[in-house]
């Protein structure tokens, strides 16, 4: 492998290699960057593949589930958008989840 593992590949590899075919989840708290949440793209798809700049290919495998848990989507592209499930939860009454 070109250069070094970040934490989610490390993660999706590490997870894939278990026999085990118990749901595994996956949950990513934090701001979006538009150049990194580019590249989950081909995760949410129908791929369901995690493509590093090493041109190695990590599998999503169909029991291993991912969260994003965001502020916000102001660097989330349309395509983007369109391949995640999306649940809003408005603060205009003050409450804070």
């Amino acid at each position: 492998r070109d250069g070094k593992d970040g934490l989610l590949s490390t993660i999706m590899r590490n997870l894939g290699q278990i026999d085990d075919e118990l749901p595994k989840w996956i949950l990513l708290d934090g701001d979006l960057d538009a150049n990194w949440i580019e590249s989950m793209n081909s995760v949410m798809d129908d791929n369901r593949m995690l493509t590093l700049a090493s041109n190695e290919r990590i599998p999503l495998k169909p029991y291993m589930r991912m969260i994003f848990e965001i502020r916000d989507l102001t660097y989330a592209t349309p395509a983007t958008v369109s391949r995640a499930g999306i649940l809003y939860i408005s603060t205009d009454e003050g409450f804070q989840w």
